[in-house]
Order: C-alpha cells, then structure tokens, then sequence
C-alpha cells in the first residue's frame, strides 16, 4: 500500500500541473456555418470533430454527417454522410499516407466513441468517402469511450482515454493501411504503447488535436465550465488552459491552419449553427 501512494506521489510530482502562459492568444469568432449553408442543405447530428487540410475544413456530425468549408473563402462546399461512419464521430484528424496516388487528401481519422474505441480511417474527397481500415484498441485497463489523434509530424496516433479516474495520453506507432487483417482491421495493445503519460484533470473530454509539441483539449459542456487545456506532450505539464465560458457553447473539434488553432463549437438545440472561433498561435510555441 505505501508502495502505491508513493508511486502516485512521484508521478504527478513529475507531471506536475505548470502556471506557463499559454501558446495561444487572442480569440475571434471566424465563422457561423448556419450562416453559409444553403437553405435545401439538412444537417442531422450535433457538431463534433473537426479536421482542415490544405482550405478545407471537415466538421463532422454525430452519426457520420461531413460538413465541408472552404476556410479561405469562408464559404460552403458540400456535404455528405460517411461510408461506415455510424458512430459519436467526436474528433477528426488528418494522417500521412493517402489510399492511392490520385486520393485528393491524406487519409481521414475519425473517433467512433461509442463504446467500441474505434477509429475509422477514411479515404475523402469533396463530395464522399469510403472507410478503407478500422483501428481497435483492444487493452482491458481502460474504461468508457476513448477519442483517437493523429500527430502526422511524428506518425503517432494518440488514444485519449480514461484510466481510474484520470485522463490519459496514449501514443501508438501511426498503422499503415497494409497492417490490417483480412477484414480491414487494426488492433492495438497496451503493450504496443510507446508513449504513457497523464493528461490532467479533465472532466468532460470533447475533442483533440496535435500540433508540434502540444496536444489541445477542449473540455465540458454548458452550463458547466468549459476550457481549452493544453499539454506538452514531451514533458508532460500542462500549460494555463483558456476558459470559454463565457460563450456558452459546446466546445467540440479543434484544429490548426497556418498561424491559428480553430475551435469548432456545438450549439445546443441548433445542428446547423457550427461556430468556429480562432486563437492565435504565438511565434514562440514549439
């Protein structure tokens, strides 16, 4: 027993909550895609990932529904549900490797959340997808939905889960599509972890994305606190998180493009109304 508390004890000790300032600044509103969509366009599922390659932003719906905008322009592009895609569909994250030569994005990553700690992996274009390989994790240790982030820099992807009662950063060798088994499937093992580390008091986990050094992880719901926190990922502190109470909405899907971080939120009672804030990412983060 006393071996456990010390154990306890050393590891928050080494990941110990840092007062650093945090790499992002000032906040905008950027867009509200109720304000884009044509009035013929139906949207059925609340707003939850949200992914940008290149000028396009991916919102995903719960239930598979994609949201595509064109961020330069700020303007609507197209929808559709995705191949396969049934789940909470909670965070989204573009990877390395793209199905084919002429696939026009890198693969797709979205969070089932559901209960299975699923990833579907998608092949996307501007009008549709298909789901080309299922990521599993199979581990007993931890407990509830689990969200899944792909860090293309380093090709990891990140479990983002629960364990006890602590939230929990996994990081796992990224899996090409020619790991998958004879049904298009991936499973992953505890033992298959390179990377383990704790990611703070979080109490209602929405979604995450890395970018460089840093994971950001938006949190709660209203009339609760609601946050964006953020985690060194080579030395674990956690840097002064962002209150978004203030807005009253649902933070969901975070992403980057150039020099900002994008916060995609859900308002409740109202599937069309995606706000999108940005933060400004300040030259020195790493």
């Amino acid at each position: 027993m006393r071996r456990t508390i010390l154990l306890q004890i050393l590891l928050w000790a080494a990941f110990a909550v840092s007062a650093q300032e945090s790499v992002l600044a000032d906040m905008e509103p950027f867009l509200n895609v109720a304000e884009l969509l044509p009035d013929d366009v139906e949207v059925q599922g609340a707003t939850q990932g949200f992914a940008i390659h290149g000028r396009y932003g991916f919102s995903m719906h719960d239930k598979g529904q994609c949201v595509i905008i064109d961020m330069r322009r700020r303007e609507f592009v197209s929808t559709y549900v995705m191949e396969g895609n049934t789940g909470h569909c909670n965070n989204a994250s573009f990877g390395v490797e793209r199905y084919s030569s002429t696939s026009a994005f890198p693969l797709l990553y979205v969070t089932e959340c559901r209960g299975e700690r699923a990833c579907y992996v998608n092949d996307v274009t501007l009008t549709g997808s298909r789901l080309v390989q299922t990521i599993y994790y199979d581990g007993e240790e931890i407990t509830g939905p689990a969200d899944w982030a792909v860090d293309a820099r380093t090709k990891r992807i990140y479990l983002y889960c629960t364990i006890g009662t602590l939230r929990w950063l996994k990081a796992f060798p990224l899996p090409k599509l020619a790991d998958s088994d004879a049904r298009g499937e991936v499973h992953l093992r505890a033992e298959d972890a390179i990377v383990s580390m704790p990611a703070g008091e979080i109490t209602i986990p929405q979604g995450s994305h890395i970018h460089g050094c840093y994971i950001f992880l938006p949190e709660g719901i209203p009339p609760r606190p609601t946050r964006l926190h953020t985690t060194d990922i080579v030395t674990a502190r956690k840097l002064a998180p962002i209150d978004l109470s203030h807005l009253g909405l649902e933070p969901e899907g975070v992403a980057v493009r150039g020099k900002w971080l994008y916060l995609s939120f859900h308002t409740p009672r109202d599937v069309r109304r995606n706000v999108i804030y940005r933060l400004r990412l300040k030259a020195h983060q790493r």
